[in-house]
């Protein structure tokens, strides 16, 4: 037994140990490189990966998979482990009980992802998954016997506490993710906006929230990247400035027989997101379901702003209550459908 194992004699060597412990811990892993990517995309980049663009979300896993590849090896050369191995008391080692060189490092992630993960490819990654739970069940694993490496656990069954250890670390995970999304949900320009900053504001919430819409410098809508050029009515934006070019209210108008579920949401996110919240430097937290809601009027306060809206629908019967409220025209009659939002400052 080399020197390693006779200073730690509380520390073990197994042949393929733990596999439960490995995938957790390689999952945790993972999910700390999505996040760093998630940072880098979101707030950096202004993409939504938590969009419907299914190449962005290809591209996340892609980045993700990457990251591992680079940083993991510098991880065990420098560390001896990863926040997740760590986590759960694991250690990677040559049988000398030294750490691993970076080249190998290297060879041994691209393995695990390529073997084991099976490149993050559904259902065949599922394969994968399970064969390299059979393997470990049965002996080494491809990675740790072509690299010359064991892992070094420091009990032989999970205590207690380090599955308490995960469970938080995993919520920490879940809670920067999500504090990551919700300050990306709103445009670099906060307080009180010119005309320019506003108009820069709703076309950056437009396009990162894929809502249809664009917005002219003179602060109209136009048809966007996603719209349909047979759309049956544009809705109306406008907005007043002070005598310092400050913008101090906007207002939305609709007036169409398009009588729909939601009629006019889009828009009035992007006053909200690109206007309100940020006037008032909150997030999206600050919204009530009555300043959500698109059937009914409400008058609502959001720091030093009011909202107001003033909703109309003629020849229109009520279906449903409350939030599952829809309006559908008469039969043989043309529903009408108004609108009028104003947000302005107190």
């Amino acid at each position: 037994m080399s020197m390693f194992f006779a200073d730690a004699p509380e520390m073990q060597t197994l042949s393929a140990p733990c596999p439960w412990r490995r995938y957790f811990a390689r999952q945790f892993d993972f999910a700390l490189y999505g996040l760093l990517w998630s940072l880098a995309a979101q707030w950096g980049l202004r993409l939504n990966i938590g969009g419907s663009y299914v190449m962005l979300k290809v591209l996340s896993t892609v980045v993700g998979a990457v990251l591992m590849v680079v940083i993991e090896p510098f991880l065990l050369h420098f560390w001896g482990t990863t926040p997740g191995k760590w986590l759960f008391g694991m250690e990677i080692r040559t049988p000398n009980g030294e750490k691993l060189a970076i080249r190998t490092g290297f060879y041994r992630t691209w393995q695990v992802f390529t073997g084991g993960m099976g490149w993050d490819i559904p259902i065949w990654s599922w394969y994968r998954l399970y064969k390299s739970y059979q393997a470990s069940t049965a002996g080494e694993l491809p990675w740790d016997i072509d690299n010359g490496c064991h892992i070094v656990v420091h009990e032989r069954k999970t205590k207690w506490y380090r599955v308490l250890m995960f469970l938080f670390a995993w919520l920490l995970v879940l809670a920067a993710e999500f504090g990551i999304s919700l300050y990306a949900d709103l445009p670099r320009n906060t307080g009180r906006l010119t005309f320019a900053q506003y108009v820069d504001n709703c076309n950056n919430v437009l396009k990162y929230h894929e809502l249809g819409w664009s917005m002219r410098s003179d602060g109209s809508l136009g048809q966007g990247w996603d719209s349909d050029d047979s759309a049956t009515y544009t809705p109306e934006v406008t907005a007043e400035t002070d005598a310092d070019g400050y913008v101090t209210a906007v207002e939305l108008h609709i007036d169409t027989d398009n009588v729909v579920i939601g009629t006019g949401a889009d828009v009035k996110e992007m006053l909200y997101y690109g206007y309100a919240l940020p006037h008032e430097k909150k997030t999206m937290l600050a919204m009530t379901d009555e300043m959500r809601q698109n059937t009914e009027d409400f008058t609502a306060t959001l720091g030093s702003l009011t909202i107001t809206q003033k909703v109309t629908f003629e020849n229109c019967t009520v279906i449903g209550e409350g939030e599952n409220r829809i309006y559908w025209p008469e039969e043989g009659k043309t529903g009408h459908y108004t609108m009028d939002l104003r947000i302005a400052e107190n």
